[in-house]
């Protein structure tokens, strides 16, 4: 567009991933003569979705790739632009290791103590419960948001949790979810986050749960398929670098000398790369606050093939849950493809580990990670991989990190209104802003397709209560149950079951000060 100046758009969007291309394609559909143009600063679109084609992987995904029941937009919009799904491979025991000898086990716990296992299925019991307290759209509008928001993760569950095994399972589901450290985020956007996925075992969890499955042929599909539909609206290689309202236009310039004049923007983009961006006027007090204080988590993919999948010989399921100790990786799953063929492990390296790791060279990376597959996995076959490869999204300059922004102690309740609140005629999408699976591809179409009806209704096109828009359930993989069986409902929690056997008179059989001396 070399004479962008001259022409007038109608919305411009920044950033080609899953939301900002959810975005346009929408306006499109609603009206297709109105002028949008969606800018990238990459060479390619699909933000923080990557699939890498190659012979010695065929296709792999080295960012956001689960999908599951509930994620209703994402299987909807796959299922628009022909994209199947298939089922993560789980059958077997799965394998924890917190230092020391591994752990094989084929249900929610490896271990037989019976105060863990109280404590572990109570620990999930209070978050989802707590979580019920806390709204999707504001959060800072709970009745203990005050105090959860003063609080870190970390301190909630050095807090809550009566025995080491459950502290470090809290600590592992924090770390698989969030990407970060404990106390990195505070404990309120921590039950924001869980609430927007459906609680505690629907985020962690395999089957029937957000890791269930992924795209055949890999995620970043999705973006290039509505790239396609969308043609030469898509502009690659164009970073933004500053935004001029005006009385009735705004100015939008690319570091690559392109300006364009358009009535409203799309920012679809993570809140913490707003600040590479100049605004005139500048940003709202509150908003400018906000991004200042939302950096992105830490994060690096690892993908890990073998000649053969020696994990499945082994009757495992490729599902690795472990500890810093462990290693680099945190949780492991299986990514081979769907037929059998390209036996691989996939491992992510997060929070602490990612920051200790996204300095050393890949090839360090790759020799940690098969070390540590081979302990915990307890086969020597894990050191002989047939190919390796990983992505540092720490090092990614237009997405600083993965998968989500982090939230520390205090932002939501001093500045949470500002989080999808737009400034003048430029909205904010970005799986950040969902309020539905924030943080995963299901989030990032649910934003995108939000900030367009946003615009819509400033043109008058669409009445306000379409803005937000409820997505029925998807009919090929409908919504399953996932969460706590009944029995494990109603099991008493921790400080109950010693008050029984006090009353009982049978405290000592089982050491009564067992539990407070783990809680300390």
């Amino acid at each position: 567009m070399s004479n962008a100046q001259e022409e007038t758009l109608d919305v411009l969007v920044i950033g080609a991933g899953i939301s900002g291309l959810s975005a346009a394609y929408l306006l499109q559909m609603h009206d297709e003569d109105l002028k949008t143009v969606v800018l990238e600063a990459r060479d390619r679109v699909g933000g923080r979705t990557h699939t890498l084609v190659r012979d010695e992987v065929h296709y792999v995904d080295l960012g956001g790739s689960y999908v599951g029941p509930t994620q209703n937009r994402i299987l909807r919009m796959a299922k628009h632009l022909g994209v199947k799904t298939y089922k993560v491979y789980t059958s077997g025991k799965n394998t924890e290791h917190f230092g020391g000898r591994p752990s094989f086990f084929d249900s929610d716990v490896s271990t037989w103590n019976i105060i863990a296992i109280l404590d572990y299925y109570a620990q999930i019991r209070q978050l989802d419960s707590m979580c019920d307290q806390v709204s999707v759209v504001s959060p800072w509008e709970a009745k203990h948001a005050k105090e959860w928001d003063c609080m870190t993760a970390k301190e909630y569950f050095d807090k809550s949790c009566w025995t080491n095994y459950s502290k470090k399972r809290m600590y592992q589901i924090f770390h698989d979810a969030m990407a970060a450290e404990p106390y990195d985020m505070s404990l309120l956007y921590y039950l924001w986050y869980l609430k927007s996925a459906g609680g505690v075992c629907r985020i962690a969890d395999v089957e029937n749960a957000g890791q269930e499955r992924k795209f055949k042929g890999g995620s970043q599909q999705i973006s290039q398929k509505i790239a396609e539909l969308l043609g030469e609206k898509v502009i690659l290689s164009s970073p933004v670098y500053s935004i001029d309202q005006r009385a009735d236009h705004t100015i939008v310039r690319c570091l690559n000398g392109n300006i364009y004049k358009t009535k409203y923007v799309i920012s679809a983009i993570p809140h913490a790369l707003l600040r590479s961006i100049s605004f005139s006027p500048p940003l709202s007090p509150l908003k400018n606050s906000i991004i200042q204080k939302m950096p992105m988590g830490s994060v690096i993919k690892t993908i890990t093939y073998y000649e053969e999948a020696w994990w499945r010989d082994q009757g495992l399921s490729g599902v690795l849950i472990a500890g810093a100790e462990s290693g680099p990786v945190y949780v492991s799953l299986d990514d081979t493809k769907p037929d059998g063929s390209y036996p691989a492990l996939m491992g992510f390296i997060v929070g602490e580990q990612a920051r200790l790791w996204c300095n050393k060279s890949g090839e360090e990376r790759k020799q940690a990670v098969c070390e540590q597959y081979a302990k915990a996995f307890d086969n020597e076959k894990a050191l002989n991989p047939r190919y390796y490869v990983d992505k540092n999204w720490p090092a990614e300059k237009y997405s600083g990190g993965c998968y989500v922004s982090v939230f520390p102690c205090g932002v939501i309740t001093s500045f949470g209104e500002a989080w999808r609140s737009s400034e003048g005629n430029v909205y904010f999408a970005g799986t950040e802003t969902a309020t539905k699976w924030a943080g995963y591809m299901d989030g990032a179409v649910e934003a995108g397709e939000r900030a367009a009806r946003q615009v819509l209704h400033s043109m008058n096109k669409i009445c306000q209560d379409e803005i937000f828009h409820t997505e029925p359930p998807s009919k090929d993989i409908p919504p399953v149950y996932c969460g706590l069986t009944t029995l494990q409902l109603w099991l008493p929690s921790v400080p109950a079951f010693l008050t029984i056997l006090t009353f009982l008179g049978v405290s000592s059989i089982f050491g009564i000060g067992y539990a407070k001396r783990c809680k300390a």
